[in-house]
């Protein structure tokens, strides 16, 4: 016999990824069975003997061509499983296979990350957020230290000018260029002592008035941080005098000698290990850095 060939498989042994070829019922017609070779379905089809004779229905009649939703309640159709019975490779409800984790329960790389708190249940700064910060107020007080130290770099850019002018008539008249002028034997030893302290000085009054006044820098102000007392994170009392001037040379006296550059990084990278995420001049002035926004 022959008839159109059906679309699926016979249900899957377990452990096997086809069945085994051979006769399986015929998905179009439950009275015939249908041989697997294996891989697909054949043409060929053959009198199912096995099929019991139809028990007289207790209700409508039904036809194992009738649609899915109209067969009786506690019979199945081709491939579905009895209710409450899962088929090969499925879990039953409130069962999790192999590598799975429980509803509301994620996985170590997805888990997320505790944030840190003051002892009074404030969010610590994280480290991005305070990078942000002194990159804001570093750009801030460079334009200042800049403009109060304009008349020495006026006349290093004049110096500067005058060598390119010289440089281009050189070269117009093809004759050997003239030296570059030393950038620091333009300055001279008072021009670099008045620079370093020009920075130096408005470096630290930048920090000690505005934490003395608003407890955070402009900086730490966009970036939505304030400097608190250490563990006081809810402390709206204004930082001590004595407080704002250590925070604030611990952080500003290694710039005025190289060797401290050092101290510097130190200073920058220890919130990252520290378990309070102090800096060095955070744990100097005893005071922490909170997120309030």
């Amino acid at each position: 016999m022959s008839s159109e060939i059906p679309v699926g498989s016979p249900p899957v042994p377990p452990g096997r990824h086809a069945a085994p070829s051979g006769w399986y019922p015929d998905p179009l017609n439950r009275a015939n069975e249908r041989y697997w070779d294996g891989w697909q379905w054949s043409r060929t089809t053959r009198p199912n003997e096995n099929v019991p004779p139809p028990a007289a229905p207790a209700g409508p009649a039904w036809s194992p061509q009738a649609p899915q939703d109209q067969q009786p309640y506690g019979q199945q159709g081709y491939g579905q499983q009895p209710y409450g019975q899962q088929g090969y490779g499925q879990q039953p409800y409130g069962q999790q296979g192999y590598g799975q984790q429980p509803y509301g329960q994620q996985g170590g790389a997805y888990a997320a990350k505790p944030v840190p708190l003051t002892e009074d249940g404030v969010p610590l700064a994280g480290w991005w957020w305070r990078a942000l910060a002194i990159a804001l107020d570093g750009l801030i007080v460079g334009v200042i230290s800049s403009l109060l130290a304009l008349p020495i770099y006026l006349r290093l850019a004049t110096a500067l000018g005058d060598y390119f002018q010289t440089a281009m008539a050189a070269a117009q008249a093809g004759q050997p260029m003239p030296a570059q002028p030393d950038v620091n034997a333009l300055l001279t030893g008072t021009d670099q002592l008045v620079l370093l302290a020009v920075g130096f000085v408005v470096h630290t009054l930048y920090l000690v008035l505005f934490l003395r006044w608003r407890s955070a820098t402009p900086g730490k102000l966009v970036a939505g941080l304030r400097v608190v007392p250490v563990d006081h994170g809810r402390s709206t009392e204004r930082l001590g005098w004595s407080t704002v001037v250590v925070r604030a040379l611990v952080w500003t006296v290694p710039n005025l000698q190289t060797f401290l550059v050092v101290v510097r990084i130190i200073d920058a990278l220890m919130p990252l290990w520290n378990p309070k995420k102090q800096a060095l001049h955070d744990v100097a002035a005893k005071t922490q850095v909170v997120k309030i926004r």
